[in-house]
């Protein structure tokens, strides 16, 4: 089969009109993307296996629903990850736990995770405010990193350097956790078609 007589194919149309009604709020480039790889599976279907109709082929494929959304999810998780934008990224997780219940464990871990960098951040804010109970605390029994309300018996170690250690963790860990994110939707990606 040539791709003209698939492209005029009446089930082939109807197929991709549902596949456009999902995907019509990502960008255009990753609409295009999407299509694409979707008609190109389709035709090689159809050429590896020439005694399949283009409905057969579509059904093997399954409906668009059954696969799309996790497909969404990645593309729109994947453009908050190149950037780097956390706005994005926290968007893109909640978008994940509400439409792909099957990975909303993996995308609340995430959160969790940028949450718990967000705390690291917020203690640069907090030393600000509070510097007498905020910092690296040496104590007789151990020690104690952030805020500490009893600091009898503490020496605090860190002292002005406190701010720049937290900002260094605090990208450390979003850059990190970005990339094992990144690496995460590639895996996906594979797996999807």
């Amino acid at each position: 089969m040539n791709k003209d007589t698939l492209l005029n194919d009446q089930h082939y149309k109807t197929y991709m009109k549902k596949v456009h009604s999902m995907i019509s709020r990502l960008p255009k480039h990753d609409q295009a993307d999407i299509q694409r790889e979707i008609s190109s599976h389709i035709f090689e279907s159809l050429n590896n296996y020439p005694e399949t109709t283009v409905e057969q082929a579509l059904e093997n494929l399954g409906e668009p629903q059954t696969y799309l959304s996790e497909w969404v999810v990645t593309k729109k998780l994947e453009k908050a990850v190149s950037t780097f934008n956390p706005f994005r990224i926290i968007w893109g997780l909640i978008t994940g736990i509400v439409k792909h219940g099957a990975y909303a464990f993996k995308y609340i871990l995430f959160g969790l995770l940028y949450l718990f960098t967000l705390a690291f951040g917020s203690l640069c804010i907090a030393k600000i405010i509070a510097p007498s109970h905020i910092g690296l605390f040496i104590y007789p029994q151990g020690f104690t990193f952030g805020f500490n309300s009893d600091i009898s018996n503490a020496h605090e170690v860190l002292g002005a350097k406190f701010i720049p250690v937290c900002l260094f963790i605090t990208i450390l860990l979003y850059m990190v956790i970005t990339v094992l994110l990144k690496m995460s939707l590639s895996k996906v990606k594979e797996r999807l078609f």
